[in-house]
């Protein structure tokens, strides 16, 4: 069995060098004409290459040698992170080394030091060629800066003296990446404009081929800019509400206003110097596959962000956009209706010139594809608006609720816009027909002012779409975005959300194949089976609100066995009161796609809490989504047979079910326990609890679990090797002998080493038999000698599980970057 496993991973090494070496015939015999072996240094460039890509300590690789230099720092410089240490470091310790400083001195610096140094101790020697100039920043692939406490990133805020040196570093070293793939800038910090120049300098490379296919931006609050960053554990101030008038419904394109009220008076353009943004951001970026824009409080964001998504149309894989929450009731956030209205100023040179109403036709998706896709249809001659369907949902108030008929209730105050109206609001909403007039006086007006251009009729063709704090417009999401292509997608805090699942439902409704149905009516005896044809490829769901819509939409939507990410929370909901979806009814849509699931996350908690830190209502929701007895035994059963991250919660008497079916989850890496109902005690530790969980994987090796999280703690399952008392039975109870041993050895320390050394009781078995058959004379002579050397002596006894691969854990911080459980625990971008 071992020999029919060595072979093949002969043949592929054989096959990867073959692949390296082809084409240079050359080097290759004049390898196999030499006599002797090669040395490292000898082997062609590409295979040292794939050598030092396995090797973990690059920095001492490149000091060893100037040929292994020239290999090392390639990989060294490929990635430029910076990440910002816990928060409870002190300040006086973060400041010791400042990476950001060093880090962009290196990229943007020649190499001066080493120049001068070698000068001054030998002056007439000729300075080295790799000295010569500093070209680490053209091997930076991915550039990325983390966020990290709010105390420490303030100090970089554009406004200031340090934020604008560091985006001037940033700019400079930008303009030297030549093969430049993705760009992160996570910093609430802004983002100069000086930045997004050299990022749109890319296609003006030598060799005239831009990389840059990934671009990550979180903007900074823009509402003040002498306003400092909020501490992490600030209280937020509440928002304002935008306030509605009285008797505006909603369409399907956003919030159509009264005949008698009107939008406010849009103003007029502005020049650069009044210009409140940094200009120019996205608008100057080459095609992107993918791009990321968090934060957003200014809408000329979006104006631009227009800009770069039509040049990206044919390439866009992957568009996430967030909302900041100061900004999430402004006007321009909110999905609007009306003939007025449109989604972009086609006019305007650049977003200063802009001279439209905030509020945009279709609200943030209108604006953000208003140069794809015109919301405003031409309507054919002979052809009357009226009679199209077009579904209007009256916004009723808090204090004056609409009449029985849909009529609204005649009233001059206004209410605050409160979000998606309620499914018997929607299903007892009528069209009124001065609305329906309205709409087609906005449709003529439509006409007149698009007679000028060809009307936009494009779709996105998005494999990722992830929206936060965006209400969604069921026209735009119906027709400018490709749904048959879309893989994965995220609501969080997104009004209107239901009305998509809706739509989704009714437009994309499984049908027969059609050879099934040829078949069938051919076959008018006994009809063959049907087999339904799904149209939606969706396989990653997140989101943080759980409707029966959306569970409709699972069940009955998508393909069975299709669904791989699931993670569903129920964070929106207002009071103490029953979830909207109990678990039985999300249990019944689990089942559907067991087979394909890897990762599922079920969490109806408010916000994340410890485990008995508080005892209010809405810290209590958490219980309405612990899994019962019957579901937890199904879930580790082992149908489940490609889960691999699992984030549930679980009631405390069936902690110890969970622990002896922990078994039939073999394949499972990561799980994440946020409560524990009813525990003995009001408190606990939890890595007693992760002790336990280590206790199983003891005793059933074949378990792969990684990280486990237990209320607010996480904790790493490491394998470490018992080396007993001697080096010698270590290596004896390991299959592979010496190897094992010295991989041991490797990692020991120094004390270790010492008590380590081979004896001859355990270097040489037969030594040590002719010892023990000596001993029953030396018992009759000296009792007292006897019990000594019973006492002292090793009685030939050796530990059944000596050498052999432990657990322990190690606390650590949640792996947000490695587990997609973790970072989708927040619920948030």
């Amino acid at each position: 069995m071992a020999s029919a496993q060595v072979a093949p991973l002969h043949e592929k090494a054989d096959r990867v060098v073959s692949d390296y070496l082809k084409g240079k015939d050359q080097q290759w015999k004049a390898f196999f004409e030499r006599k002797g072996r090669l040395t490292l240094l000898e082997l062609p460039v590409d295979i040292l290459r794939l050598i030092i890509t396995h090797t973990n300590d690059l920095t001492a690789l490149a000091l060893a040698n100037s040929a292994l230099y020239n290999l090392a720092v390639p990989l060294i410089y490929s990635r430029f992170d910076i990440v910002w240490p816990d928060g409870n470091t002190l300040s006086a310790q973060s400041k010791n080394v400042d990476a950001l400083t060093y880090g962009l001195s290196t990229l943007c610096l020649g190499s001066a030091f080493a120049r001068s140094t070698r000068k001054a101790f030998q002056p007439v020697t000729r300075p080295l060629a790799k000295f010569a100039g500093n070209e680490y920043a053209k091997y930076i692939k991915k550039f990325s800066l983390g966020n990290g406490p709010g105390e420490w990133v303030n100090e970089y805020m554009i406004t200031k003296e340090s934020g604008k040196m560091l985006g001037t570093l940033v700019a400079i070293a930008a303009t030297k990446m030549k093969n430049l793939e993705t760009f992160v800038w996570d910093m609430p910090t802004g983002v100069l404009s000086d930045i997004f120049m050299a990022l749109a300098s890319q296609p003006d490379q030598p060799d005239r081929e831009c990389k840059l296919s990934r671009v990550w931006i979180r903007w900074h609050d823009n509402s003040d800019p002498s306003a400092l960053l909020a501490p992490s554990n600030a209280i937020p101030m509440p928002v304002a509400p935008a306030l509605v008038p009285v008797g505006s419904q909603l369409t399907p394109i956003g919030i159509m206003l009264p005949e008698n009220a009107s939008h406010p008076t849009p103003r007029g353009s502005l020049s650069y110097s009044q210009y409140p943004c940094e200009y120019p951001t996205f608008s100057v970026l080459p095609p992107l596959k993918s791009l990321t824009v968090l934060d957003i409080d200014e809408l000329a964001y979006l104006d631009e962000m227009a800009v770069l998504i039509e040049r990206s149309k044919d390439s866009l894989q992957e568009l996430r956009v967030g909302i900041s929450a100061k900004a999430s009731h402004k006007d321009f956030v909110q999905t609007w209706d009306g003939p007025t209205l449109r989604q972009i100023d086609h006019k305007a040179r650049w977003p200063g010139e802009s001279t439209i109403s905030e509020r945009r036709l279709g609200g943030v998706l209108g604006v953000l594809v208003g140069h794809i896709y015109d919301i405003r249809k031409r309507v054919p001659r002979g052809k009357d608006k009226s009679s199209t369907d077009i579904s209007i949902v009256e916004i009723p108030s808090p204090t004056m609720p609409a009449s029985p008929t849909g009529t609204p209730a005649a009233t001059p105050t206004a209410t605050p816009l409160v979000g998606t109206p309620s499914s018997a609001q929607a299903a007892s909403g009528q069209q009124a027909l001065p609305k329906v007039q309205t709409q087609s006086r906005g449709s003529k007006l439509a006409k007149t002012t698009q007679v000028a251009r060809k009307r936009l009729d494009g779709k996105l063709k998005l494999q990722t779409l992830e929206l936060e704090r965006i209400p969604l417009s069921m026209a735009v999401c119906r027709h400018a975005i490709d749904w048959t292509v879309l893989s994965s997608l995220t609501l969080l805090d997104c009004s209107q959300h239901e009305n998509l699942w809706k739509m989704l439902r009714k437009h994309f409704v499984p049908g027969p194949m059609v050879s099934d149905v040829a078949l069938a009516s051919s076959n008018r005896t006994s009809p063959p089976e049907i087999h339904l044809q799904y149209h939606l490829a969706l396989k990653y769901i997140h989101t943080d609100t759980t409707t029966p819509a959306l569970v409709s939409f699972l069940k009955e939507t998508l393909a069975p066995n299709s669904l791989e990410v699931l993670f569903l929370q129920d964070r929106r909901r207002t009071g103490s009161g029953p979830p909207p979806v109990i678990l039985e009814v999300v249990f019944k849509a689990l089942k559907r796609h067991r087979l394909s699931l890897r990762k599922l996350l079920l969490d109806s908690s408010a916000k994340q809490t410890g485990i008995g830190s508080s005892t209010t209502a809405d810290n209590t929701r958490w219980r309405a989504w612990v899994l019962t007895t019957d579901v937890l035994r199904y879930i580790t059963s082992g149908r489940m047979k490609n889960l691999r991250e699992l984030a549930v919660s679980i009631d405390y008497r069936d902690w110890h079910t969970f622990l002896q079916r922990l078994p039939n989850l073999t394949q499972l890496r990561s799980i994440n326990i946020p409560h524990l109902a009813d525990y003995v005690t009001a408190n606990f530790e939890p890595k007693e609890l992760a002790n336990q969980i280590a206790d199983i994987i003891t005793l059933k090796p074949e378990i792969r679990l990684c990280y486990a999280g237990i209320a607010n703690k996480c904790f790493e399952i490491l394998e470490t090797c018992d080396t007993g008392p001697s080096s010698g039975a270590t290596g004896a109870s390991y299959p592979d002998g010496p190897i094992a041993a010295a991989n041991i050895n490797a990692h020991s320390t120094d004390e270790d080493e010492d008590d380590n050394t081979p004896t001859t009781a355990t270097s040489d078995p037969e030594v040590t038999q002719s010892d023990n058959e000596e001993a029953p004379a030396d018992e009759d002579e000296d009792g007292e000698d006897s019990d000594d050397q019973d006492d002292d002596d090793d009685d030939g006894f050796v530990e059944p599980d000596l050498g052999k691969v432990t657990l322990r854990i190690r606390e650590i911080l949640f792996y947000d970057d490695k587990v997609a459980i973790f970072r989708a625990r927040h619920g948030r971008l």
